[in-house]
C-alpha cells in the first residue's frame, strides 16, 4: 500500500504543478485576446496612416524642390543660350570687320585661284619610295657605325 500512496501523491503533486503552470503560462481568455488583437490592429493602422501622410508630405516637398531646381536650370540655360547667341553675333561681326580690313589692305590678292594649288600636288608613290630609300640609307649608316664601334 505504501507504493500506491507514493504513486497517488506523485500524481496529485504533478497534477497540481501542471495546473499551476497552465494557469501561469496560458494566454488571456478569448475575449481579452480578441480585444488585444483589435487594439494592436488599430495601432498598426494608425502607424501605417502616419507613415503614409509622412511619405506623401515628403514626396510633395521633393516634387516642389525638383520643380524649383528645374526652373533654375531652365532659366540658367536660356540665359546661357541668349549670351551664346550674342557672343556668336559679336564674333561674326568682328570676323567680318577684320576680313574687310584685310581685303582693303591686300586688295584682291587674297582670292585663291586653282593655279596656285597645281604645284602642291605630289605623286604619292614617288614620295613614299624616296622616304623608304632615305630610311634604308640611315639604317645602313647606323649599322656600319655599330660594327665599327665593336
Amino acid at each position: 500500500m505504501a507504493k500506491k500512496g507514493h504513486f497517488l501523491l506523485g500524481v496529485l503533486v504533478g497534477g497540481a504543478a501542471a495546473i499551476g503552470a497552465t494557469l501561469m503560462l496560458t494566454p488571456k481568455t478569448g475575449k481579452e485576446l480578441q480585444s488585444k488583437l483589435v487594439d494592436l490592429g488599430d495601432d498598426l493602422m494608425d502607424r501605417a496612416q502616419d507613415y503614409y501622410y509622412l511619405a506623401s508630405e515628403t514626396a510633395a516637398d521633393l516634387k516642389d524642390d525638383a520643380k524649383l531646381h528645374m526652373n533654375r536650370v531652365h532659366d540658367y540655360a536660356s540665359d546661357w543660350q541668349d549670351n551664346a547667341s550674342d557672343i556668336k553675333e559679336q564674333a561674326k561681326a568682328q570676323f567680318d570687320e577684320k576680313t574687310a580690313d584685310l581685303k582693303s589692305q591686300f586688295g584682291g590678292s587674297l582670292e585663291a585661284s586653282q593655279e596656285d594649288f597645281d604645284d602642291i600636288v605630289i605623286d604619292g608613290k614617288s614620295a613614299f619610295g624616296q622616304a623608304k630609300d632615305e630610311v634604308a640609307a640611315a639604317v645602313e649608316t647606323v649599322q656600319e657605325e655599330v660594327t665599327e664601334d665593336k
